[in-house]
């Protein structure tokens, strides 16, 4: 019996031991990780139908896990107040996607190119301020954060408006 107990106890405390350890290591990475983004850029305009590209270089002293893109509207100041008027009339488009990156790494490149749509259930996107936001996480669970504002419109003052006069140029 008492060899049965000391043998409990010792798996017990190996286990623990062992346990402690891994924490111990984990909590030795306090430390962000970074982020610094070449594209696209704050203010910048992207049409509806375009696409928006993004290179960015994300670091991390122990090892980086996982960065998630993300893309909303700002169309109500972010108090995110319901209202059926504003979403009847509005169209907004929205993106979000978590990307693994192998372990091991402490310094990755991301570079994607992502589609905005021109159309959302056969209705033109709202066109706008947009946050283009990027979260990139390290394996012990840090999180950073950066944001940048897009702006969403066509260009509208590319239209042949001179289409009219062309017909009185003819001769009947």
């Amino acid at each position: 019996m008492k060899t049965r107990l000391v043998y409990l106890f010792s798996i017990t405390a190996t286990l623990l031991f062992a346990s402690c350890s891994d924490d111990d290591n984990n909590m030795l990475d306090t430390e962000a990780p970074e982020i610094s983004i070449m594209e696209p850029h704050d203010e910048e305009e992207v049409a509806p139908g375009g696409e928006i590209h993004f290179d960015a270089i994300f670091t991390d002293n122990v090892e980086l896990a996982s960065y998630k893109i993300e893309v909303h509207n700002d169309f109500d100041g972010h108090t995110h107040a319901s209202s059926k008027q504003a979403e009847s009339e509005n169209n907004p488009w929205s993106y979000d996607e978590v990307f693994e990156i192998e372990p091991g790494n402490t310094s990755f490149e991301a570079h994607h190119h992502i589609p905005v749509p021109a159309e959302i259930n056969g209705a033109a996107i709202s066109e706008g301020h947009y946050h283009f936001g990027v979260f990139v996480t390290d394996a012990a669970g840090n999180e950073s954060q950066a944001f940048l504002e897009l702006h969403i419109e066509g260009d509208h003052d590319d239209h042949d408006h001179d289409h009219d006069h062309d017909d009185d140029d003819h001769d009947h």
